[in-house]
């Protein structure tokens, strides 16, 4: 089975929901995509060169982590490079999607990767900006009908916790109804009282997710009439917010900690400021843009701060007290890149789906010094 455009968007959307970007973000689709996805390049940005790639490959998709229009934008010029990326993406019949600050802002997305990718544990958002509104579905499903309902349900985006996918909670019971006339009964006679063997299923679903998850449910539950209920939680929603604050498997000397994060990121020069040497445990990670949260990361207790683009006057202000490192901003947000490829892949593997997924990694060292 090719997936269609709408099903690839949608397991992006169900693992980082794209109503959960910014106000002044534009995730989700750049140039939407209108042929069935055989392959899909995954890079970091919609650059001449991921085009050309992407249109060389013959993908249907390109997608990116940064978009290539931002709301700020008012007109393209034809001559610009947004302008000539946009023609080239629309003469090939080539969809771009972007996941930007959606990706950012949860906590297994662009920075959990970077986390992963230097091997911290123990993670926590860095720094919160919201408390993800998140729902549990109840309904009850007849005991033959359940697998198929629980992996429809689990499909569409209900039952993800953290790092846990199809998370689920079952009790056996006993249903009983009586149909009246007009009803289409899966089993019984209009106006006798029928008993069935019933599941009593429970998920945890996503705001985002929600209508697909009922649509789900309704489309695979064998009854005509679906009884569920749908309840608001407050005090278990996943945070959102920028960055993860964890530990390394055990304290290591700065200079050996400073050594595996080169060799983690692909050798790439690193700038490096603060104490010379110590023992590091404690280290925060923002992938991109991070230079407003040295501040937080000294504050949450880091001893080292990895992130890109970190600004001077906040380098210089906690020199004395955390150890910040800037290896820039492609570094620190590629290994996103084959985050969002993974994400594609599981997903192909559990739909069966014939999908091909590569990344398009450029030189991190964006630019050149003369």
């Amino acid at each position: 089975m090719i997936p269609g455009p709408e099903e690839v968007y949608g397991v992006l959307d169900s693992r980082f929901p794209f109503d959960s970007a910014y106000d002044w973000d534009n995730s989700g689709w750049q140039i939407a995509a209108t042929r069935p996805i055989q392959r899909c390049l995954v890079a970091l940005d919609p650059s001449v060169t991921a085009v050309e790639k992407a249109i060389e490959w013959q993908a249907q998709l390109l997608l990116t982590h940064h978009p290539l229009f931002l709301p700020h934008l008012s007109s393209i010029h034809p001559q610009s490079s947004t302008g000539a990326i946009t023609k080239v993406l629309l003469a090939s019949d080539t969809g771009l999607l972007a996941s930007h600050s959606c990706a950012d802002r949860h906590i297994d997305g662009i920075s959990g990767a970077l986390a992963d990718a230097i091997g911290l544990e123990c993670h926590q958002v860095l720094a919160t900006d919201a408390q993800g509104t998140l729902y549990k579905l109840v309904t009850f499903v007849p005991d033959d009908y359940l697998e198929p309902v629980r992996t429809a349900l689990a499909a569409a985006g209900a039952g993800v916790i953290g790092n846990y996918e199809e998370c689920s909670f079952t009790l056996a019971g006993i249903g009983t109804y009586r149909p009246q006339k007009g009803a289409r009964p899966m089993q019984g006679e209009i106006g006798q009282l029928e008993m069935v063997d019933e599941h009593r299923l429970e998920m945890r679903v996503p705001e985002a997710a929600v209508g697909g998850v009922l649509k789900a449910l309704q489309r695979y539950h064998p009854y005509d009439e679906v009884a569920f209920d749908l309840f608001r939680t407050f005090a278990q929603g996943d945070q959102l917010g920028i960055g993860v604050l964890g530990t390394l498997p055990q304290a290591k000397a700065l200079n050996d900690v400073i050594d595996h994060i080169k060799k983690a990121l692909g050798g790439v020069h690193m700038k490096v400021t603060g104490p010379e040497e110590g023992t590091i445990e404690v280290v925060a990670v923002a992938a991109g843009s991070a230079g407003d949260f040295v501040p937080i990361a000294a504050g949450r207790g880091a001893q080292l701060f990895l992130g890109g683009d970190l600004k001077y006057h906040k380098m210089l202000d906690y020199s004395g007290s955390i150890v910040c490192v800037d290896p820039g901003h492609r570094a620190t947000e590629q290994p996103g890149v084959e985050r969002l490829a993974d994400v594609l892949r599981h997903a192909a593997v559990q739909n069966n789906w014939e999908l091909e997924v590569e990344t398009f990694l450029e030189d991190p060292a964006f630019g050149r010094f003369v």
